[in-house]
């Protein structure tokens, strides 16, 4: 700008970070927006966007999103600064169930996992609300190979029993079996096709889509199903190069997060027979296809 009074003219007052904080770790936090409440703050946010994402289309009509900023913290000077890193939308309200309608991070944060982050943030946050969800379609070229990345990461450390969901369900499904676990069950892991989409909180259609690129999805009796030893998952995430764990602090949520799942899991007909037990190579993990549908 050429003059002060320009520069002074477009300061904002505003304190930053804006909206409420619902996720925080040691090193980013991640804010919720309101896009009605926050309109042109939004529309910034957007027009922002419209630099680096050339089909951004939704500019101005916001008031239907919820904008959720990702900041980095640093040390400056001896205090606590935040940096924009990025940000990503939903639709409060989707009939196509989309958690995410739009994904931005700013070129000095790139290669950094952000982006992955904030992928599998959305979809935390679609679990916590007891659904499943994916991304607004289509894809770009660039978002379909960094969700692809996404699903193969995330559903293979659930059918290895890793995830943070699965952990829980596992230990509930224990706890309820009791003593009508048999010998053979106890180094087995079966979901259902449901049941997997739900603890992931991703979409059917994309659980489906993902076994089959792994190459884990066969057709047996009339049904497809997954039956495969812990150490054979392990072997293609190796070949595949996916880097197994998760990258999100399930303590640093701050928002209300029940662990126990509604009672409808109890009354699914395709069950965890016995819990986990890790450290045998004949663990098995099986999905059935029952309540696909």
């Amino acid at each position: 700008m050429r003059h002060r009074c320009s520069l002074e003219a477009h300061q904002c007052e505003d304190p930053f970070p804006r909206g409420r904080p619902i996720y925080e770790d040691a090193s980013t936090v991640l804010y919720e927006v309101d896009g009605k409440e926050h309109t042109l703050y939004c529309q910034n946010l957007c027009l922002l966007s419209k630099l680096f994402l050339d089909q951004k289309t939704i500019y101005y009509d916001i008031g239907g999103f919820l904008f959720y900023i990702l900041v980095v913290k640093s040390v400056v000077d001896g205090q606590l600064a935040f940096n924009f890193a990025g940000y990503f939308s939903k639709e409060k309200i989707s009939v196509e169930h989309n958690n995410l309608a739009c994904i931005l991070v700013l070129p000095p944060f790139r290669g950094q996992n952000f982006g992955q982050l904030m992928i599998e943030l959305s979809y935390e946050l679609t679990r916590l609300e007891k659904t499943t969800g994916g991304p607004e379609q289509p894809l770009s070229s660039q978002g379909f190979h960094s969700y692809r990345s996404y699903w193969r990461r995330a559903l293979m450390q659930a059918l290895l029993g890793q995830s943070h969901s699965v952990e829980a369900y596992l230990q509930r499904s224990s706890r309820a079996m009791g003593a009508h676990t048999h010998k053979w069950e106890e180094k087995q892991r079966i979901f259902s096709l449901g049941r997997l989409s739900r603890l992931t909180g991703i979409r059917i259609e994309d659980v489906l889509f993902t076994l089959e690129d792994l190459g884990l999805m066969q057709f047996w009796r009339g049904r497809h199903v997954v039956c495969i030893a812990d150490e054979t998952i392990r072997k293609i995430a190796s070949e595949k190069r996916i880097q197994l764990g998760q990258r999100i602090d399930h303590g640093g949520f701050l928002v209300s997060c029940d662990d126990e799942s509604d009672e409808s899991d109890c009354d699914d007909t395709s069950t965890v027979h016995s819990k986990l037990s890790s450290e045998s190579p004949n663990d098995t993990a099986s999905v059935g296809q029952e309540d696909a549908a």
